[in-house]
Parts: structure tokens; C-alpha cells; sequence
């Protein structure tokens, strides 16, 4: 009987786990609703950084910390998390995947890279991480070039939406 209760309560215990990572729901960060798809945000306040992802886990954020930054590093911390979800633990791919998305939902703009520079200024290299003068230029590339490729596909849709012709006779 003893036993039987012991499973029943891991089954529980397990069940209570599973529902929610898949709720996933959007939380506020820097002030705006934020989501990561399925990914779960967990808050830890232990964690000497802002955020971090975890594989298989989910997006860990200290909030105590990231309510001591600008709402747009805020929401570049969130998105930077997230994006090593699709490229692993590559920093500079994981800088422009927050760029890209800051610059597709319109949250990030220049004087907003201008913040997040300012965030990562002076930040040496080491432990896999780049230096902040070199993140700080990678970001600003990817966000230019997903700033044009975004004006470039709007510029096409725009062309395309009032160059057809109407014939006459039809």
C-alpha cells in the first residue's frame, strides 16, 4: 500500500511537471507580452546573468536582474534566450536571431541597439562568449540586414499590390 501511494504521487508529481512546460505561456517582459513558442520561462533569481536557455528545459530568467536593465535589453535578453533554442550555443548567431526578431515585431530599433551596445560595453571575451565591441558589431549587421531585407519585401509587395494592369474589353 505504501508503494502504491509512492506512485501514485511521482504520477502526479510527473503530470503536474508536463502540463506545465506545455502551457508555455506569454509573460511580460520590458513591459510587452513575450513568448518563445512551446519553450517554458522559468523565473530563477540564483542566476548571476539576466537569462539563460537550457536545452531540453527551457528559458531561465532572473528578473531581479532584468528589472535593473532598459525594457529594450529586456526584451533582446528574451529573444537572445530564445534563439539558442535554433542555433545552440552559438552567441553571435544567437545576438543576430534577437536582432532579426526585434526588428520583424518592431520593438527594436536603432537607438534601441544603441541601448543594448550600451549594455554590453566593456564586456571582455571568455568563457564562450565574444567581447561586447564584437557583439555589439554583429548586431548592428544583422539588424541592418534584416532592417532591408523587411523594407526590400515590403517595397516588392507594395510594387506588386499596384502594378497590375486591368485590360479593356474584359
Amino acid at each position: 500500500m505504501k508503494h502504491r501511494f509512492v506512485l501514485i504521487f511521482m504520477a502526479a508529481a510527473i503530470a503536474t511537471v508536463c502540463v506545465h512546460r506545455a502551457e508555455a505561456e506569454p509573460i511580460k517582459i520590458g513591459g510587452q507580452s513575450m513568448s518563445c513558442g512551446s519553450t517554458p520561462v522559468f523565473s530563477n533569481s540564483s542566476m548571476p546573468m539576466e537569462g539563460r536557455f537550457v536545452p531540453g528545459k527551457g528559458i531561465y530568467i532572473n528578473h531581479a536582474l532584468m528589472q535593473q536593465q532598459p525594457a529594450t535589453v529586456q526584451m533582446f535578453v528574451f529573444k537572445h534566450e530564445c534563439a539558442h533554442k535554433s542555433v545552440g550555443g552559438n552567441e553571435l548567431a544567437a545576438d543576430c536571431g534577437a536582432a532579426q526578431s526585434g526588428a520583424r515585431e518592431k520593438w527594436l530599433t536603432p537607438a534601441g541597439i544603441d541601448t543594448v551596445c550600451k549594455a554590453l560595453a566593456g564586456e571582455p571575451a571568455g568563457g564562450g562568449y565574444p567581447s561586447g565591441v564584437a557583439r555589439c558589431a554583429n548586431i548592428r549587421k544583422c539588424y541592418a540586414n534584416s532592417s532591408a531585407k523587411i523594407a526590400y519585401q515590403k517595397a516588392n509587395i507594395q510594387k506588386s499590390a499596384g502594378s497590375g494592369r486591368l485590360r479593356s474589353g474584359y
